[in-house]
C-alpha cells in the first residue's frame, strides 16, 4: 500500500513541476522566470513533505487502527451474538422446566437449564473479557490518535516555514 503512495505525484509535486517548466521556458534568467522555478522547487519540497505525512499517518494511525477495528471489534461482535444465542438457548431451557408434565421430562430439563446456564456463563466471561481488553486498548488508541494530530501540526508546520522562506527569497 505504502508503494503505491510513493510513485504517485502529488498535486504540490505537480503544481511545481508545471511552474517550473513554465519558469524554464519563460527563462529563468528573467525575473519572473526565476521566481516560478523558485516557487515550483518549493511545491516540490512541499510534495515530497505531504508524501512524508501521508506515510506517517498511515503507519502510525490508520493501519494500527483499520486492524483494531477489523480484528478485535469482529471478535466483539461474534462473542456477543454467541452470547444472545447462550441466553437465547438458556431461556429455551427454562421455557421446557416450566412446561414439563412428568418428573422425568422435569429432571432431563433441569439438567438443560444447568448446562444452558454453564454455557451461558462460560460465553459471558468470554465476551466480558475482550471488552475489557477492547477497553484498555482504547488508551492505546488515544495515543495514535495524539500522532495523528501530531503529525499534522508538524506537516503544516513545515510547509507553513517552507513558504516563509520562499516568500522572503522573493521579497530581495
Amino acid at each position: 500500500r505504502g508503494n503505491a503512495l510513493d510513485s504517485r505525484s502529488t498535486y504540490s509535486e505537480i503544481l511545481g513541476t508545471h511552474m517550473k517548466a513554465g519558469g524554464t521556458e519563460i527563462g529563468d534568467n528573467t525575473q519572473i522566470g526565476g521566481s516560478l522555478v523558485e516557487v515550483g522547487d518549493t511545491f516540490i519540497r512541499m510534495g515530497k513533505m505531504e508524501k512524508e505525512y501521508l506515510r506517517d499517518v498511515y503507519d502510525n494511525f490508520f493501519k494500527p487502527f483499520s486492524n483494531h477495528l477489523q480484528v478485535e471489534w469482529t471478535n466483539i461482535n461474534t462473542e456477543k451474538r454467541r452470547l444472545d444465542l447462550a441466553r437465547l438457548d438458556l431461556d429455551a431451557s427454562k421455557s421446557k422446566v416450566r412446561g414439563a408434565r412428568t418428573p422425568e421430562a422435569m429432571q432431563q430439563n433441569e439438567q438443560k437449564v444447568r448446562e444452558s446456564q454453564a454455557a451461558f456463563d462460560r460465553q459471558y466471561e468470554q465476551t466480558k473479557i475482550l471488552l475489557t481488553d477492547a477497553d484498555r486498548k482504547s488508551a492505546e488508541f488515544t495515543n495514535h490518535l495524539e500522532e495523528f494530530v501530531r503529525s499534522q501540526i508538524n506537516f503544516h508546520e513545515n510547509a507553513k516555514k517552507l513558504l516563509e522562506e520562499t516568500y522572503a527569497k522573493m521579497k530581495k
